[in-house]
């Protein structure tokens, strides 16, 4: 459903600029809210349920400050119409050692919770398939063992730029479920589960932070006054114990400490995402495609010792490591699946 602005409706681009009163300004115009926003708390990988908070913060669903961004310009429509903001830093803590992925420059990116995965520069996303030995299968996209979920290794994501949220990401975020369309889990030549690996490099479609990176973030998104808020999401939240504050008619994001504007980008992507999702019509196993060695000092979370590249505790994605203990929940993820694209207010279906 379209909870976005109306000049990023899928109608504004297809039908000659026009535009309609989507959810969140119904629930506005009727009173139920006060200023179009709403909050998002996905939870983790394992939890089935999450909520989204309309008119409001729920100030038990967070850790830390929540930090204001900017929503920046869309070039095709000359408008806010995404929900666009300026990514400026990610580090990568592995076994102790830091990675700096850092772009040389601001770079737009959409917090979008209409796909599944994260999508990066093609650089950088390269540099992290390397970093945790990613294996790129014609058929099922980017795996992992499953076991790589207990590797102790932290994504740090910045942005806005000096002063501006940093949310953490742990690795087993990027570590989901993989099955076939007949319920089958495709293994490596060991017999090793394999899992799917929620990065992608993003090629020619827009960088859109889906998912994998939103589940690790409490996300306020204020079209009113055009700022998404950010801070470290709260796991352990008990759904049901909840501290809501309300905003009020033309005030700003409730519990916000600051708001982070050093960095700007402008969105230049014009068009729809188009994300190739692979077939899912393979036996099981992995076959071909790319292997890669893991280059991160990957340590399971707990070990008294850290692992170097290629030892015994590396869970990276070759046929002759450890077992892993990852927990499937029913969830079906078939290749690279991308559901739905959500710019602005339209969902669109690919």
């Amino acid at each position: 459903m379209g909870i976005g602005f109306q000049s990023g409706e899928a109608a504004a681009s297809q039908q000659g600029g026009f535009t309609y009163p989507n959810v969140i300004n119904v629930l506005k115009s009727e009173g139920f809210i006060n200023t179009l926003a709403y909050s998002l708390w996905l939870d983790d990988l394992t939890s089935s349920t999450g909520s989204i908070l309309f008119g409001g913060v729920d100030t038990n669903k967070y850790h830390g400050n929540l930090v204001a961004l900017p929503i920046q310009l869309d070039t095709q429509s000359q408008s806010i119409s995404s929900f666009t903001v300026a990514f400026t830093s990610l580090q990568v803590t592995a076994g102790g050692q830091v990675s700096n992925f850092n772009p040389s420059d601001p770079l737009p990116v959409i917090l979008d919770s209409g796909t599944t995965d994260t999508l990066l520069p093609d650089d950088i996303a390269n540099n992290i398939f390397n970093g945790v030995g990613v294996l790129t299968d014609p058929n099922y996209g980017n795996v992992v063992k499953c076991s790589l979920a207990d590797d102790d290794v932290t994504f740090s994501f910045g942005f806005g730029g000096r002063g501006g949220p940093i949310i953490n990401v742990s690795l087993s975020e990027f570590v989901t479920p993989l099955l076939t369309t007949d319920g089958s889990q495709p293994t490596f030549e060991n017999g090793d589960p394999a899992c799917s690996f929620g990065i992608e490099a993003a090629g020619d479609n827009p960088l859109l932070f889906g998912d994998t990176f939103l589940r690790s973030a409490y996300v306020v998104y204020d079209l009113e006054n055009e700022q998404i808020g950010l801070a470290q999401t709260n796991f352990d939240a008990n759904p049901n114990n909840q501290n809501v504050q309300a905003f009020q008619a033309s005030s700003g994001i409730p519990d916000v400490t600051s708001t982070a504007t050093a960095a700007s980008v402008a969105q230049t992507f014009t068009g729809n995402p188009r994300v190739t999702e692979a077939s899912a019509t393979a036996t099981g196993d992995l076959g071909g495609g790319t292997s890669r060695s893991a280059t991160f000092k990957l340590t399971p979370t707990g070990s008294s010792g850290a692992s170097s590249t290629g030892s015994s505790h590396s869970n990276a994605a070759n046929p002759n490591l450890r077992p892993g203990s990852f927990q499937f929940s029913g969830i079906v993820a078939v290749g690279v699946i991308v559901g739905g694209v959500l710019l602005g207010g339209s969902l669109v279906l690919l």
